[in-house]
């Protein structure tokens, strides 16, 4: 297996449930021993992915997608199926290359942050700290969110520069994490400090707000390095990912300070760009979450501005948002202090579709008494539906503007059809693997393909096909049955999830044991409930297609042939195949 053994692998995925891995990409839901959830292998718009914690691995009962946990990764992230064990054994602490444990490249560094961090939630808790924790508190910050989000405070008359020196930190190392500033003195003085994390959880920058001084910018963040980069982070993504399961939508703000106001009514399913645009990187990881993501920018002229620009982003990915605006007030932090909870959520519960809000946006500056403008608002807002999937909210909101304006809705609709015509998908999907279909496979190609899912379930039926089928009739199922057969003699079992990391770097059998593994069809394995007749049956099948096939090839031959001694000699063979003895 490349540059990793066969028991490392093994031990990694034994070592790492699938349910979880996938969980972390996209909602699942229990039903019995299963979960299940859109799969996005292909366009998906109901759970068709079952997982199996018991055995492992996945299966798509729409599109034929299968594999292990390693394999979902690799299809998922677009990356190679030893890109996937490296990316899921580092989390188990392993170096691949020579199966020890080893400690995340930048481990230093965030220790130091962690370091940074204690330092100064410590100083806020001090007697130098009160006018601090005063004005968290006048803006409804208690004691337990300073702690649950390690609000912390840079004071002058203490030195963090000077403290981690004393912990033997480089001042070049503090410079280039952004603690320190080029002049050797600290990079945060007189602010109370936000931790702001990686996916993970990590500490990995912070942002120094004023509190009572002036200053030109009221906010201070770290510069970008290796750890901080504000377009590929979603701040609070790692606890709005164990909310998930609870609240199935993720609502999307601007800034830290919005999350954690949402957080202090209970609302904890919230990310945050930190100010900056809502990039595509931000767009792919909130899809790995969900679908249903509610957009909740300031609600300024400029918060509208992000959110047409976010609604772009995610729709270039097959993703339609909802949108929450707030008209008369600056941000969610704002409305949530003035309106309170019971408001906010009402807002979640009413948030408008994007037609709507683009609606809403394509009114300004119309007269809508005016016919021309009338006409001109009707237009723009039919072409702006047809980007819609939703058959329902295309109707809906046809005879919204039918009623509004008096109009006929089979105009509307006439125009409507005008404009949505077929357009071409731009975004590519992931590989999809076609699901095999029953009514087109001969007696002998079904036999075949359940003898194989029968091998992969029991061992008994493995020992029956070495034992009783020849060969195989078709290349591909043959080498496939070899390989089962050699793996099943290497490690005394057959394992799926382990047997599909076996064959991982053979392309050929992979596709076929995903169509193998997805004859959803067939019952569970069970010796006591299966009757091994079936598997006779299908033995019976294979051995006479194998027979019939030859005997067809020896009378083809028999008929091009001259000589009568090989006449006689080819007769004899098909007498043999045929269990006939001559006289």
């Amino acid at each position: 297996m490349a540059q990793i053994s066969e028991e490392i692998i093994n031990d990694i995925r034994k070592r790492t449930d699938i349910v979880e891995v996938i969980s972390r990409y996209l909602p699942l839901t229990k039903k019995g021993k299963n979960y299940f959830g859109v799969c996005p292998f292909h366009d998906d718009h109901s759970p068709s992915m079952s997982v199996s914690p018991e055995k492992q691995i996945f299966t798509c009962f729409s599109c034929g997608a299968t594999g292990n946990v390693f394999t979902f990764v690799s299809d998922y992230e677009h990356i190679s199926f030893i890109e996937a064990v490296r990316l899921l054994g580092s989390k188990l602490g392993y170096n691949l290359e020579h199966s020890t444990r080893i400690e995340n490249p930048h481990q230093k560094d965030l220790e130091i942050y962690k370091l940074a961090t204690k330092f100064y939630q410590n100083n806020i808790n001090t007697a130098l700290g009160k006018n601090a924790v005063k004005y968290l508190e006048d803006r409804k910050i208690d004691r337990e969110t300073m702690k649950k989000f390690e609000i912390g405070l840079a004071i002058q008359k203490v030195s963090l520069t000077d403290y981690l020196k004393s912990k033997n930190v480089s001042l070049d190392k503090m410079i280039e994490l952004g603690i320190t500033n080029n002049t050797g003195n600290d990079t945060f003085v007189n602010r109370i400090i936000f931790p702001l994390y990686d996916l993970q959880g990590n500490i990995v920058a912070f942002s120094g707000r004023i509190y009572n001084t002036k200053d030109s910018s009221k906010y201070l963040n770290t510069k970008e390095t290796p750890l901080f980069k504000k377009r590929q982070l979603l701040y609070n993504y790692h606890r709005a990912h164990e909310h998930l399961r609870k609240n199935d939508y993720i609502i999307v703000m601007e800034g830290f300070m919005d999350v954690i106001r949402a957080s202090t009514v209970g609302i904890n399913n919230c990310v945050a760009t930190m100010g900056t645009s809502f990039t595509k990187e931000h767009a792919n990881l909130v899809k790995k979450m969900t679908d249903n993501i509610i957009l909740c920018f300031d609600g300024d002229e400029a918060g509208e501005e992000a959110t047409t620009s976010a609604i772009k982003v995610l729709e270039e990915i097959n993703v339609e948002p909802k949108i929450i605006r707030l008209e008369d007030y600056k941000d969610p932090d704002e409305y949530i202090i003035n309106k309170g909870k019971d408001a906010f959520l009402n807002k979640i519960a009413n948030a408008i579709s994007v037609i709507d809000f683009k609606m809403q946006l394509l009114r300004h500056g119309k007269n809508l008494k005016d016919i021309n403008d009338i006409s001109s608002f009707l237009e723009e807002t039919i072409k702006e539906l047809t980007k819609t999937k939703d058959d329902i909210v295309v109707e809906l909101t046809l005879r919204k503007m039918a009623q509004e304006f008096n109009i006929s809705y089979d105009t509307l609709y006439q125009k409507y059809q005008q404009y949505n015509k077929p357009k071409e998908v731009n975004q590519p999907r992931p590989k999809t693997i076609v699901q095999n279909n029953d009514q087109n496979k001969t007696q002998y190609e079904k036999a075949e393909l359940s003898l194989i899912y029968y091998m992969l379930k029991d061992s008994e039926v493995i020992n029956i096909v070495e034992k009783k089928v020849g060969y195989f009739p078709t290349p591909t199922i043959r080498y496939l049955s070899n390989e089962i057969i050699a793996y099943y003699h290497k490690y005394g079992q057959i394992n799926e999830a382990d047997f599909i990391s076996y064959i991982s770097d053979k392309e050929e059998l992979k596709q076929a044991l995903s169509n193998i593994l997805s004859l959803n069809n067939r019952p569970e394995f069970n010796k006591e409930q299966t009757n091994l007749m079936e598997i006779d049956d299908y033995i019976i099948s294979i051995n006479k297609y194998v027979k019939d096939k030859k005997i067809k090839e020896l009378e083809q031959s028999l008929r091009n042939e001259s000589d009568m001694r090989k006449q006689l000699e080819i007769i004899n063979e098909i007498s043999k195949i045929k269990g006939v003895k001559l006289c």
